[in-house]
């Protein structure tokens, strides 16, 4: 078996993988990310009754609980909702397939997420007016009136919570098909599957309709391999959050919101990671057009801090270093390729 080397990088090079990457950029602006995966509806979370789809907060916790536990509808209902269109909550059950019981004996029940809701109110002399009364007023008349708005919580639950699949067997299946689509096969790289298979340091499930890492579960969810477009994208999209779940090992801080410059340094340490561990392999092009896409969002960081990159390089090298030391421990046995030095 051949020896893998490490991926390093100097200063100097560093700086010179800033200023093409800088470059791929600049060349690729407004490129858009195409999702390495099909899903059988939007994708976007939102009220099954309504139509309504969530938005802020609601959506991004949603979304993630959707992946977290791979559920295969973005829909949600409130308790009353669910009581009106006759369906019923499911009861919850073990690993086994037990159900899970209180200690009064009786089953326990799936659990609702709290979903924030900003309700909004017209007053006119201390009398309420619905909208369609305000907008009948005169200009002078909408001057004399107050706004005022509230934050109320709704518990709601995902439509897989319920019995509506026992119930709906056909509409189901139509909303969970997968769309039929090309899988353009490649290559399959043997220990990388294993890998993925269940040799990684952290669980892998499959199932929902989006790909994430779960820090407080330690967990990776990816949708399932069938949904994919091709084996490049599926390995590229485990890679990426291998790489996030790295974290932990590595001792790299997973911290900042969406849209900071520390959520930004975390996803594009994933991306590249990824971008290197697949042209390390033979998977694919290091930037390719994909990779740059995704994280044209985050040129702002770029912008404002210029040793961003030569930053993220370093834990880029860490990350794909751990991934490609289990690469090795896994395929012992197995020719495994030279690693590139950038």
């Amino acid at each position: 078996m051949k020896q893998k080397k490490q991926f390093t990088m100097n200063n100097q090079q560093k700086q010179k993988y800033a200023e093409l990457f800088i470059k791929a950029l600049d060349e690729m602006e407004g490129a858009n990310y195409q999702k390495p995966w099909v899903q059988p509806h939007q994708g976007k979370v939102m009220n099954y009754k309504h139509k309504k789809a969530y938005r802020g907060c609601n959506d991004f916790f949603l979304t993630l609980l959707c992946a977290i536990n791979k559920w295969e509808t973005p829909y949600f209902l409130t308790f009353e909702q669910i009581g009106e269109m006759g369906l019923s909550l499911n009861v919850l059950t073990d690993k086994n397939g037990m159900v899970v019981l209180k200690d009064s004996g009786m089953p326990e029940f799936e659990k609702s997420f709290p979903v924030v809701k900003k309700l909004t109110s017209v007053y006119r002399n201390q009398e309420q007016l619905t909208f369609d009364e305000y907008d009948a007023l005169t200009d002078e008349e909408k001057q004399e009136c107050r706004w005022r708005s509230a934050l109320r919580i709704y518990p709601e639950f995902n439509l897989s919570q319920t019995n509506f699949a026992a119930l709906y067997p056909d509409k189901w299946a139509e909303m969970t098909a997968i769309p039929e689509h090309n899988y353009e096969q490649s290559t399959r790289d043997e220990v990388l599957e294993r890998i993925i298979d269940g040799e990684w340091r952290c669980r892998i499930d499959f199932g929902g309709y989006r790909a994430c890492y779960s820090p407080t579960k330690d967990c990776i969810s990816l949708p399932k391999r069938e949904a994919f477009k091709g084996d490049w994208q599926f390995y590229s999209t485990a890679l990426h959050e291998m790489a996030h779940s790295t974290a932990p090992a590595l001792k790299r801080e997973q911290k900042g919101t969406f849209g900071s410059e520390d959520y930004a340094m975390e996803e594009f340490v994933a991306e590249l990671t990824a971008a290197s561990v697949c042209s390390i392999l033979g998977i694919g092009k290091l930037l390719d057009e994909n990779h740059i896409a995704y994280v044209q969002s985050w040129r702002k960081a770029l912008a404002d801090d210029k040793d961003f990159i030569p930053r993220v390089i370093d834990q880029v090298q860490d990350a794909t270093n751990y991934i490609l030391r289990r690469y090795r421990e896994v395929g012992k046995n197995e020719e495994v390729p030279l690693a590139m030095v950038a």
